[in-house]
């Protein structure tokens, strides 16, 4: 392949600079992609200078017009010996429009030959003014239309249909779309050779009938009907001509169908090789001899695009910026410019649709086969061999020999590692030539900045913060989830700092709690107990549904002066559990619902007394009880008479499992391969020792004790030694957790049961539905094995190696001997 072709711009900089050394003094190529727009004229143009240089000095009108551009260009950037090419006929500088007996001339000339080859019909004059209806030349003196006006007697046809326009209203129509003579009486002989172009027909008449149309119906025009493409119906501009009829751009490119010359199918012709043979339009994009460096991402691509820089490809296209006319959004828009701009997921919503001639759905039309007929999204991407596994796939990479290769094998190949273009990492790169890393500082930034300013300094923690979880998971949440990305943008929008509070007031609690997990672990937040401060909100709202304001003051002194005080008088480190904040969940759901049965009585709190306690008590559940404390609270301070309730009994021994029931899950998580490590490891450390869901799911790798040959966990002030296959399960999950990625590079307990949000142990509630889904009841199946743990081993044991309270122990002792020495000597006092 010559030079020439592959280099053009190298090539006409060269010849240039030999013709006139001024040039050595000009940027050659910023002149050339500023003047030609298209490759293919280069080319024309540096082969015309290969074989004859002497072109841009002599002034002679031959080759391209190229040349004169280029010429032109040239002097007004400073060049001194190069000669713009005369007109062949009158020996001007002239812009050369046209071409004549070989030589190049200008317009002037050029309309002077068209007038001394057509001269009129009736007197012989030079001075063309149009045609007739045969065809024959008139001229000015005796021009085609003769007196009359075409566009009054068009109106008058117009005006004479039913279609419920004045003349003069028609008349408007006709000069809107057409404003000369010569068009005007197309449009009249038209409609007089075919009536039928406005209500239907208006493929068979010239172009500026569908225009005619429109401005017709949008004057109030009945019946008149914009013409439909005769081959797809669609109503679009026919701007071609196809058997006879006039066509839209596709059909006519249909038409067009040759055999390419790379994959030797029929398709529509897409372009042309550098041999002048025709391909299709995948394998122009696929041929390297059409493209060019990205001005982006560096990458050798076929442009999409022409920026200052030269161009982008389809990857790094940008569109602009503009307010969507059709769902009101303001984002990267078609047709930025018009008063009607389209964004990209309104404009795929209308695609057109039709039914998939292999699968047979109604579906949008997401590719055609040869011929031309529609393909469904799923049938046009076909599942291909991959070269690397040899598995049936769709292709998400090609080799640089062209060979498909499936995610997986993508994924490993060398080919999808290339270097970042921002920073030169070598990786697999995310978009528009940079790494995951470069594109999620610039994507944060701007999701994290209001619209036309930077990013606040308040948000600068949150920026620094959500730079430290892998790059494609920040990404994700940005890009793959609208209710993040959201609450990300509306803090752009907020003023001052950010703190707990800020994010308490978006809802979607799984959304925010993620994003507040990862920047408490990053620093951007202080830490808070979120069982607490949930339990908070939740109380705020029950106790506002209290109607009586007294009452409320009341019911929320409560809270604050007893179940919250036990809550934040807490140990520093124990968090508040689920099963805590659930008990103050139901006793003041009770208390509310008690206070409400009240006040539909028409009675108060004050006015209660035991009899109307007891009725609301036998009416329900005996969850009612739950409002025994808040009654002798209130009954101590004065806020009720004398009131209680009976004190809710729980029958631990009644509450558990059989041996039988409790070994055969011990045999269902030692045997079944397919349940999770960590829901098999749980079990066993709940059904074997005893262990509630909460300090299991608080357990770090800095509990186990691996001597190699045993394992031992520190449960207690001693280590208890684990049997297999439990110890090699908790060694998984210790090189597991050791060996993930961390979601924030951070200090931070390293959990063996690790939660979905950063730097956070999982949520014993969420540990214990697990355990419930595989079978497992963890309060009941804890409570069997501690009554047999009582039963064979003394409590001072149990406290050492299970980390339970020596009068825990003491009681469960008591209760596996059943009736026992105390109960012997009540018998004997009585």
């Amino acid at each position: 392949m010559p030079r020439s072709a592959t280099e053009p711009e190298a090539v006409i900089s060269g010849i240039v600079r030999s013709a006139d050394p001024a040039c050595e003094r000009i940027d050659v190529a910023a002149v050339l992609q500023t003047v030609f727009r298209q490759r293919p004229q280069l080319r024309t143009l540096a082969e015309v200078l290969q074989a004859r240089p002497e072109l841009l000095t002599s002034g002679r009108p031959e080759g391209p017009r190229a040349i004169e551009r280029l010429v032109r260009a040239l002097r007004e950037a400073g060049a001194e010996q190069l000669v713009l090419p005369r007109c062949g006929d009158c020996g001007r500088e002239r812009p050369l429009t046209a071409l004549g007996d070989g030589a190049r001339i200008c317009g002037a000339c050029s309309n002077r030959r068209v007038a001394r080859a057509n001269p009129c019909v009736i007197c012989g004059s030079t001075t063309l003014a149009g045609r007739d209806r045969s065809g024959r030349p008139r001229c000015r003196a005796h021009p085609p239309w003769g007196a009359t006006d075409p566009a009054e007697e068009l109106a008058k046809l117009i005006a004479d249909s039913p279609f419920g326009v004045s003349p003069a209203t028609a008349q408007q129509a006709i000069r809107s779309v057409e404003r000369t003579r010569p068009g005007q009486l197309q449009l009249l002989w038209a409609l007089e050779d075919t009536p039928g172009l406005l209500t239907g027909r208006g493929a068979e008449g010239p172009p500026r009938i569908s225009a005619l149309a429109k401005a017709l119906i949008d004057r109030g025009a009945q019946g008149v009907v914009v013409p439909s493409c005769p081959f797809c119906q669609r109503t679009t501009d026919l701007k071609e001509r196809r058997g006879g009829l006039r066509c839209c751009g596709s059909c006519w490119r249909k038409s067009k169908i040759a055999t390419c010359a790379d994959c030797e199918r029929a398709r529509p012709i897409g372009g042309r090789r550098f041999d002048g043979k025709p391909v299709c339009g995948t394998c122009r994009q696929r041929d390297t001899f059409n493209h060019r460096p990205c001005g982006v991402c560096g990458e050798m691509r076929l442009r999409k695009s022409r920026t200052g820089d030269g161009g982008v490809c389809a990857a790094c296209r940008r569109f602009p910026t503009a307010l969507c006319a059709t769902c009101g959004a303001r984002g990267p828009c078609y047709f930025a410019s018009t008063d009607a701009p389209k964004c990209l997921p309104c404009s795929a919503k209308e695609r057109e649709e039709a039914a998939c001639v292999s699968c047979g759905k109604h579906r949008r039309v997401n590719n055609r086969t040869a011929t031309g007929e529609p393909l469904c999204g799923n049938c046009g991407n076909r599942s291909k061999p991959c070269a690397g596994c040899g598995g049936i796939f769709r292709t998400s990479g090609r080799t640089p020999e062209g060979e498909p290769l499936c995610q997986t094998c993508w994924a490993k190949h060398p080919a999808a590692r290339r270097p970042c273009a921002h920073c030169g990492s070598v990786e697999r790169l995310y978009r528009h030539g940079r790494c995951a890393a470069c594109a999620r500082s610039a994507d944060l930034r701007d999701v994290l900045s209001p619209p036309g300013g930077p990013v606040r300094p308040e948000l600068e923690p949150v920026f620094q913060a959500l730079l430290k979880p892998p790059p494609r998971i920040v990404l994700h949440w940005i890009h793959k989830v609208p209710a993040r990305r959201a609450v990300l943008q509306a803090l752009a929008k907020e003023h001052g700092p950010l703190t707990h509070e800020v994010l308490d007031r978006f809802a979607g609690a799984p959304t925010v709690e993620h994003l507040r997990a990862a920047l408490v672990a990053a620093g951007a937040l202080p830490a808070r107990d979120e069982q607490l401060a949930r339990l908070e909100r939740w109380l705020a709202k029950t106790i506002a549904r209290v109607s009586s304001a007294e009452e409320r003051r009341i019911l929320r002194n409560y809270t604050n002066w007893q179940p919250l005080r036990r809550l934040r008088r807490l140990p520093a480190g124990q968090p508040v559990t689920h099963g805590r904040a659930e008990t103050v969940r139901v006793e003041i759901r009770n208390v509310a619902r008690l206070l409400e049965w009240l006040h539909d009585g028409g009675t108060t709190l004050a006015a209660c007394t035991q009899d109307q306690v007891d009725a609301w008590l036998s009416e329900g559940p005996t969850t009612r009880a739950a409002v025994r404390a808040f009654l002798l609270w209130t009954s101590r301070r004065g806020h009720s008479r004398p009131l209680t309730a009976p004190v809710i009994s729980h029958y631990i021994t009644a509450r558990t499992i059989g041996k039988d029931q409790r070994w055969a899950l011990v045999r269902h998580l030692v045997h079944d391969e397919q349940l999770q490590v960590a829901d098999r490891a749980a079990g066993l450390l709940l059904l074997l020792f005893a262990q509630p869901v909460g300090r299991i799911s608080r357990l770090t790798t800095e509990h186990i004790v691996d001597r190699g040959d045993t394992l031992a966990l520190k449960l207690g002030r001693v280590p208890v030694e684990i049997p297999a296959p439990l110890d090699d399960l908790i060694r998984q999950l210790a090189k597991r957790r050791n060996g993930r990625a961390a979601t924030v590079p951070l200090e931070e307990p390293k959990w063996l049961f690790h939660s979905i949000y950063p730097g956070q142990p999982m949520d014993p509630h969420t540990l214990g539905r697990r355990l419930k889904a595989i079978g497992v009841p963890s309060q009941l199946a804890r409570h069997a094995a501690l009554m047999d743990s009582a039963s064979e081993l003394p409590a001072f044991v149990i406290s050492r190696l299970l980390g339970f309270h020596q009068s825990t122990g003491d009681n469960w002792t008591r209760k596996s001997q059943g009736f026992g020495a105390d109960y012997a000597a009540d018998i004997s006092r009585r």
